[in-house]
């Protein structure tokens, strides 16, 4: 019965993602995120990814600051930096465990890129998809959770992006959040055993970005 389940999901996310990437007429979209939700999005579009920020995460208050300063973040080079207590800390923060992946710091902003083996291809491939961003067909997504200081989603929210979306992972008094309601399970979770959708797949991003973008 499991098997089955899961060869059904399989097929769903198959569908979903010849559907969505077939309805969806421009493809040249760059989606700066604070963690993987980037890059599960530009999957379920079957999308070349045209953002730097794939396969990595920033603590909640440094990616606020990288979007402040956004041109300016992206002209520096990013050096290693070895684990020590205080990025431990950060990232634990963010829900990890043991780093066992590359750090680099852009600047005075940390990067870790959990889904990168050595700090050589982390650094390839952000560079290769920094040239690929698109200016004119930027949107930016920011998850945040309970222990966020709702100083930084007011930041995040005062920033002058127009196609920029906050998701929380539960129900919070805050202006423009759309809760996923994941609480202490993974945003990118199955809702439920027996339910194909994940939780982030709670917001419409074919709808947002559909609405948002520049077809020309």
């Amino acid at each position: 019965m499991k098997k089955i389940i899961q060869r059904t999901f399989l097929k769903y996310d198959h569908l979903k993602k010849r559907i969505q990437s077939k309805k969806l007429k421009n493809k040249n979209i760059t989606i700066i995120s604070n963690n993987c939700i980037g890059g599960f999005v530009y999957q379920d579009f079957g999308l070349k990814y045209n953002s730097p920020t794939i396969g990595l995460q920033f603590s909640q208050s440094d990616f606020v600051k990288f979007l402040k300063s956004f041109d300016k973040y992206l002209s520096k080079d990013i050096i290693e930096i070895k684990i020590n207590d205080q990025v431990q800390k950060e990232f634990n923060i963010l829900g990890g465990g043991n780093i066992d992946f590359p750090i680099g710091k852009l600047d005075d902003i940390t990067i870790f890129f959990q889904h990168y083996k050595t700090f050589n291809e982390a650094i390839i491939k952000w560079e290769e998809r920094k040239k690929r961003i698109n200016f004119n067909q930027l949107f930016f997504v920011f998850i945040g959770y309970d222990n966020t200081p709702i100083e930084i989603f007011q930041e995040f929210n005062s920033l002058p992006y127009k196609n920029k979306i906050l998701l929380t992972n539960s129900n919070r008094e805050i202006p423009n959040a759309i809760a996923l309601n994941f609480k202490n399970k993974l945003f990118y979770n199955r809702n439920d055993k027996l339910y194909p959708k994940k939780f982030y797949e709670k917001f419409n991003f074919y709808k947002w970005i559909t609405k948002n973008i520049n077809n020309k």
